[in-house]
């Protein structure tokens, strides 16, 4: 059997391994970290990853552990106005899948137990590897190696296999900051808890939240710009009064949403870009999800679009009894598509965040729906 290393224990990383094993085969996931887990924060999952993720088995899960959020509601900063309502309530019927919001954490669970653990190799970081026409050797910072056929690099932003396969340039600060909290539901009004989205935009920025794990959480996604990123850190800790700052001014709703934020709660990160790749693949060794293609997450398909990745890439090697054959047919299947998502995913901040929010409502930009994203089902979509 072909032998399959999955460099990276993601979201992209673990779907990867689930499909891999429904097509037949056996993959070892290799991770960085010393266990399994995700800093606190919601997730988006929009129908074209929810479909993917269906068709690995998931479906119960999802619909045990996920909200399902029925309006994305979009307001005025400063006046409260609303701006535009997103009705997703026949979002099944029309896309063959709902759009779900749910803890990370809660998702890496279900990825974790459908794909087990018996072949995660734990606190494996990448150094570097090597190929020839039989094999690729890795090699760790624990001074260990290890061989496979194939090499799935799912190692992020900073991909070590992006570097060693394209030597690309090293990504760049877009100018886009976010911050992210979980909030107890019982400390926000009503609104904060149904099931819709509500996001409060004004020119610059912009302020998300949702419930997850029912009405017990609230996340909340603040988007704000910056002319540079100056901490050692690309995730670090910051205070509620620097984001009650940043938003003064702004609505009841946004004002108490940042005051229940617990004063160790709130993270901050930059934003980083890279170029879209053309190719993907070399010899032995193909990307996957943000090691790709990472983008902005104006669109929320970031993960989706490594869950996409996934179970293309599983569907590929079902189909081919030769893995580098497999390889060329998931990169001929995805490269287009992502380089679309990224592009779209890029502007959208500059969409979102209009100097005059009411083109919002008056010239509703280009969406998720107009732009027909959600339509796209990776289990069903030709491969070539």
């Amino acid at each position: 059997m072909t032998r399959i290393a999955i460099i990276g224990g993601g979201i992209g990383g673990l779907t990867t391994g689930i499909a891999l094993k429904k097509a037949g085969f056996d993959p070892v996931l290799y991770e960085r970290a010393p266990q399994f887990g995700e800093v606190g924060a919601g997730i988006s999952l929009s129908p074209n990853a929810v479909k993917g993720l269906v068709s690995i088995g998931l479906n119960d899960f999802l619909e045990s552990t996920a909200n399902e959020p029925l309006h994305q509601l979009l307001f005025h900063g400063l006046t409260g106005e609303i701006l535009q309502d997103i009705n997703r309530e026949k979002c099944r019927d029309q896309y063959g899948g709902p759009y779900l919001q749910m803890h990370r954490a809660d998702l890496m669970d279900g990825l974790v137990d459908a794909f087990g653990t018996s072949n995660c190799r734990m606190a494996k970081a990448l150094r570097g590897l090597s190929q020839d026409e039989a094999q690729v050797e890795l090699r760790f910072e624990d001074d260990t190696t290890e061989t496979a056929d194939i090499v799935i690099g799912v190692d992020g932003l900073r991909s070590v296999i992006r570097d060693i396969l394209f030597d690309t340039p090293e990504p760049e600060f877009s100018g886009h900051v976010a911050w992210r909290a979980l909030i107890p539901g019982d400390k926000l009004g009503p609104r904060a808890t149904e099931r819709t989205n509500v996001n409060h935009i004004g020119a610059g920025q912009n302020l998300v939240t949702y419930p997850v794990r029912g009405t017990k959480l609230v996340n909340l996604v603040a988007l704000t710009r910056a002319d540079g990123w100056v901490e050692e850190s690309w995730n670090a800790k910051a205070s509620p009064a620097e984001l009650a700052t940043v938003f003064a001014g702004w609505t009841d709703y946004v004002t108490e949403a940042i005051a229940a934020i617990g004063e160790d709660d709130l993270y901050r990160w930059g934003l980083f870009i890279r170029s879209p790749l053309k190719q993907w693949v070399k010899g032995r060794v193909a990307l996957l999800g943000d090691a790709a293609h990472p983008m902005l997450p104006y669109m929320g398909q970031g993960a989706s679009s490594a869950i996409e990745d996934g179970i293309v890439l599983g569907r590929c090697f079902a189909a081919n009894s030769d893995p580098i054959e497999a390889l060329k047919m998931y990169e001929n299947a995805r490269v287009e598509r992502a380089a679309f998502l990224q592009a779209e995913s890029n502007l959208g901040g500059d969409r979102l965040q209009a100097m005059d929010p009411y083109v919002l409502r008056d010239n509703p930009p280009k969406n998720e729906d107009a732009l027909g994203i959600f339509k796209y089902d990776p289990a069903s979509v030709e491969l070539a």
